[in-house]
């Protein structure tokens, strides 16, 4: 017999949870109990912070049988503060995290349109871009994200070409298809690393790393440098930003993990 759902755990919670990455449950059901790196400062506090609602113009469905339908939460470009994007497969997902961690980039607008267009038989239509990319050159990129399987039969393209005749400008410089082929799952799988360690700043154990930098010369595992932060998870994640942010670079190549080799950029 099949047991009652429980449907208080099934309700959308309307209070995030303090730590919004979500990863230290997520890496003790890996994982299980494992032992602690030294710290110094305990958990990691962000009390009220709520994430900004969804921005798109089109209803994301989440409950959608027929493909993956996601809404991250990751760091809103334009004023810093965690927001929820809402994405149609993973392989938007997996571009949305690499677009966000490029520098060139200043805002990330998602589900833009309906914009109209005229089809190859003259009739009126629509469309939803799935990205449009404001670059830091005030260039702006509209982007449709299609997996190449869904490209066979050429109808897709011709859609995008006549929807580039009658894009205007207003909307977007250019008018981009991206591919799974376009996108490296390695990258993808680090940007998205980032983008949740990114909702988490610790300015406190950044300083920290900040000052064992100074005294470290030459290579350094991920894992090594975690110890001599004395932070716990938290140096972790802040060597992960660092990453990003200027403070280190990857030597190794390959996901980043606690044996990545890294350098510190003087």
């Amino acid at each position: 017999m099949n047991m009652l759902l429980d449907h208080a755990v099934m309700k959308t919670a309307t209070t995030p949870p303090v730590d919004l990455s979500g990863l230290p449950e997520a890496f003790h059901r890996a994982f299980g109990p494992t032992e602690p790196f030294p710290d110094d400062f305990g958990p990691i506090e962000m009390p009220g912070v709520t994430p900004l609602p969804y921005r798109g113009n089109r209803p994301i469905n989440v409950r959608s049988r027929g493909s993956c339908r996601i809404l991250a939460v990751f760091v809103d470009l334009e004023t810093g503060q965690p927001r929820r994007y809402g994405l149609d497969s993973q392989l938007e997902y997996h571009h949305l995290a690499l677009t966000l961690a490029n520098p060139a980039v200043m805002q990330v607008r998602e589900q833009v349109g309906p914009l109209p267009f005229v089809d190859d038989d003259g009739k009126a239509a629509k469309h939803f871009i799935d990205l449009v990319i404001q670059n830091r050159d005030g260039r702006r990129i509209a982007v449709a994200v299609k997996p190449t399987e869904r490209l066979a039969s050429g109808r897709f393209i011709r859609e995008l070409e006549c929807l580039r005749e009658s894009i205007v400008s207003g909307i977007a410089d250019e008018l981009r298809l991206v591919t799974e082929h376009c996108i490296s799952r390695v990258e993808a799988f680090n940007a998205i690393m980032y983008q949740r360690f990114a909702l988490c700043p610790d300015c406190d154990v950044d300083a920290r790393l900040a000052e064992i930098l100074d005294s470290v010369h030459g290579e350094i595992s991920i894992c090594d440098l975690t110890r001599l932060c004395r932070a716990g998870g938290r140096g972790f994640r802040c060597i992960v930003r660092g990453l990003y942010e200027g403070m280190l670079t990857k030597v190794s190549p390959g996901r980043i993990n606690f044996f990545t080799m890294v350098r510190a950029i003087r």
